[in-house]
């Protein structure tokens, strides 16, 4: 039996990245129902979500449909009794809506009877999907037929996250129950829902003549179809129809079903959906265990459903989580770069130590990315909290303008011993966007001051980031940046082509031309060029020569234009030096800093000055840099980062980043043979892969976390930034699990 159920989990092991053999699969089928389900109870707790998933429904338009699915009440070819009535009006739509989000459900459902929606309810759907939105926080999802790709944007414009088309059984045994349509009208229809920009949801019913070997058929359909979520339908025959007098399925044979679509879609939202009500709370909870992990909840349109209260009380008992923590997050709290109406999938993080993220449920994540760079000490250090901990209870913020404070001091001392000599000046601030906002703001404050009036614009180079706020946004990349959408509201800056003479390589002097063409024609409109010193970070996660950064010093010198270097995501050692500006040994008249500033335990950021730039503010009326953040220089977040410096000042860090670029080199180096893959690069600790296939975080989100790793890609990049405490194990590790989730992706597995 133990043999038995290893091969099985090594089954479902490779079934997680990828499509599994159909004869291998079939072969599932040959085993005793036992070791299936403990195989598959097995897989469920290793891969699938362990927070259980319900969702309501409503029949939204019932009857008269000329489809001639044998197991329908619904079809106008069969005399079953039901209730017939046209699409439900707004009012009752809400009313079903509000009554799922009272039970505690965050999905929604409409489902309708027909091929398809003919276009007039097509818009009075889209006024019913809007009219729930308005009045609830639920995920609207829709079954609505073979709509067409267009009438699916529209909806999905509307609000509709998910849409549901059933194949319902094998593409073999699907002719047998209905000729209306085929399997293949159905996943065209999936297809196009995709294309619209919706989720998918597809499954089918069981016991309705078919054989085992065409259940496996339909889950290795749905596996390569990559769906998600999963309804599990069980006959409930209904006099009338064509499957009117066809026996129940034994308790058994559903729960061989349940495994089996377990086995061969190991991370999918198995969900209960019609049927179930007849089985046992025994066999019920037994299903859960071994596979299922959502259901349907409520009412099943034309046949019995189960009581919600009832519902969650057996999930419960099976082990699963009613998670609302999870729930009020979907439900309220909007994600960076995410769609509030189909929240991103979440892991809730519960606590960290050096280099890994705890999860409420005690996994551990290995982090690849330093929480956004900034965690570069480590999760915890406990140097860090202490602080924190001590300036908490003694002053947890004053306004800055006509006070001081230790921590404020205390940091500024630690900063002023490692910044380049000629910065001298420290403004506060509150993030790193905030920081590039002061910086630019200083620019054209220090050219009007000296009588230069028209010099407010600014010259970057492309493939730049510089964060999300308004004016930070402007000097992003227009068009390959993550902000092209607002481009055209925005104050248009003067953009030139990043260099192309690579870090390490050789140095082509035309790189900078354009740049010099730049300055000599529009100088005068100029306060000053800003970039990301060497490395262009989250626009591209290019590496570029330092030449670059000499040339430009020379040239902005030589026609009074102000250099920012936004360091936020380079600075203190990142790069393999203190800060990227020692790359090239040239000091910037401004340097915006941040992210490891405080070691990533408390949001903080800095601007830091040259006197020349300073004096000239502060000796010309107003006399005063214009601008105040209200928690500028908050004590707690000064103290967490005069701890950090403190710990970046103890520590050998460069040491240890060159030691981190040696193994990722050296780990990353395979990935530059795949066909899907443009480029490897590493920097310090900083890897980029480049690849041609668009990333995906609702994908590729819960594929790392399946690895124990935490990774984010963006775009076409794949990147690693981990942080400076990790292990040559646990970095082994990382590279690995980066490896094998990339590689699936650009093969186009997941």
């Amino acid at each position: 039996m133990d043999s038995i159920v290893a091969a099985c989990l090594a089954f479902a092991e490779k079934a997680v990245d990828a499509v599994p053999d159909a004869k291998e699969a079939q072969k599932l089928g040959s085993l005793p129902t036992q070791a299936l389900c403990e195989a598959a109870a097995a897989v469920t707790r290793r891969y699938a979500d362990r927070t259980f998933n319900f969702c309501g429904i409503v029949n939204a338009k019932s009857g008269r449909c000329s489809e001639n699915c044998s197991w329908c009440a619904q079809s106008r070819r069969f005399e079953t009794g039901i209730e017939i009535y046209p699409l439900i009006d707004a009012e009752r739509a809400v009313q079903a809506a509000k009554q799922a989000e009272a039970n505690g459900l965050t999905r929604f459902s409409l489902v309708t009877s027909g091929r398809k929606l003919s276009p007039r309810e097509v818009r009075e759907t889209i006024s019913l999907v809007r009219a729930i939105r308005s009045s609830t926080n639920l995920e609207v999802c829709l079954s609505a037929g073979l709509l067409t790709e267009s009438e699916l944007k529209s909806l999905s414009e509307a609000g509709v996250v998910r849409y549901h088309c059933n194949l319902e059984s094998s593409r073999g045994y699907f002719p047998q129950v209905c000729s209306s349509h085929t399997t293949d009208d159905k996943i065209k229809t999936l297809s196009s829902a995709r294309v619209a920009g919706m989720e998918v949801c597809s499954g089918g019913i069981i016991g309705m003549g078919e054989t085992e070997a065409d259940r496996i058929a339909l889950a290795l359909e749905l596996r390569t179809l990559k769906v998600g979520s999963i309804p599990l339908n069980i006959l409930a025959p209904i006099p009338g129809t064509a499957l009117g007098n066809e026996p129940l399925l034994g308790d058994e044979e559903i729960l061989r079903a349940v495994a089996l679509f377990r086995l061969i879609n190991p991370t999918a939202q198995l969900r209960f959906a019609g049927g179930r009500a007849r089985l046992s709370p025994k066999v019920q909870k037994k299903a859960m265990e071994c596979g299922i992990n959502a259901a349907i909840a409520g009412d099943m349109l034309t046949t019995k459903g189960s009581a919600v209260d009832a519902d969650k009380r057996l999930v419960v008992e099976a082990g699963y989580r009613l998670d609302d923590l999870k729930k009020f997050d979907a439900q309220h709290l909007w994600h960076p770069y995410a769609s509030a109406a189909l929240p991103p999938p979440v892991s809730v993080a519960a606590g960290g130590h050096g280099a890994r993220i705890v999860l409420s449920d005690g996994r551990e994540l290995i982090d690849g990315t330093s929480s956004w760079w900034c965690a570069a000490f480590g999760y915890n250090r406990p140097e860090i909290v202490e602080a924190i901990r001590k300036q908490a209870a003694e002053l947890t913020h004053v306004m800055f303008a006509g006070f001081t404070h230790k921590p404020a001091v205390e940091l500024g001392k630690r900063l002023i011993k490692l910044l380049p000599s000629k910065l001298t000046r420290l403004f506060y601030a509150d993030s790193g966007s905030v920081a590039v906002e002061i910086a630019l703001k200083l620019a054209v404050q220090y050219q009007m001051v000296l009588g230069r009036k028209s010099r407010t614009n600014f010259v970057t180079i492309r493939q730049g980031y510089h964060g999300d706020t308004w004016n930070a946004m402007s000097v992003c990349d227009p068009a390959a940046g993550m902000h092209t959408l607002f481009h055209g509201a925005m104050q248009q800056r003067i953009f030139i082509d990043a260099p192309r003479s690579v870090f390490g390589g050789e140095w082509n002097p035309q790189d900078v031309d354009e740049l010099k063409a730049v300055l000599e024609k529009e100088g005068e409109s100029i306060a000053a060029l800003i970039l990301e010193p060497v490395v262009q970070g989250a626009s591209a996660m290019r590496f570029y020569h330092p030449q670059f950064l000499v040339e430009a010093r020379r040239l902005c010198d030589a026609h009074g234009v102000l250099l920012i270097a936004d360091e936020i995501a380079t600075g203190f050692g990142r790069t393999g030096k203190r800060f990227a500006c020692d790359w090239a040994g040239i000091c910037p008249d401004i340097m915006t800093l941040g992210k490891a500033l405080t070691g990533g335990a408390v949001s903080l950021s800095v601007v830091c000055v040259t006197n020349d730039v300073a004096d000239a503010v502060s000796c010309h009326a107003p006399n005063a840099l214009m601008h105040g953040p209200t928690f500028m220089a908050n004590p707690i977040a000064c103290a967490a980062g005069a701890a950090a410096m403190d710990v970046y000042m103890a520590e050998d860090w460069l040491t240890k980043v060159r030691e981190i670029e040696a193994q990722m080199k050296e780990g990353l180096a395979p990935l530059a043979k795949l066909e899907g893959v443009l480029d490897v690069r590493v920097l310090g600790a900083i890897a980029a892969v480049e690849v041609k296939r668009a990333a995906d975080n609702r994908i590729l989100g819960p594929a790392f976390v399946r690895e124990g790793v935490w990774v984010r890609p963006f775009g076409r990049i794949f990147y690693l930034m981990p942080p400076f405490v990790i292990s040559r194990e646990e970095l082994k590790r990382l590279i690995n699990a980066f490896s094998r989730v990339l590689t699936d992706w650009v093969e186009e597995k997941i």
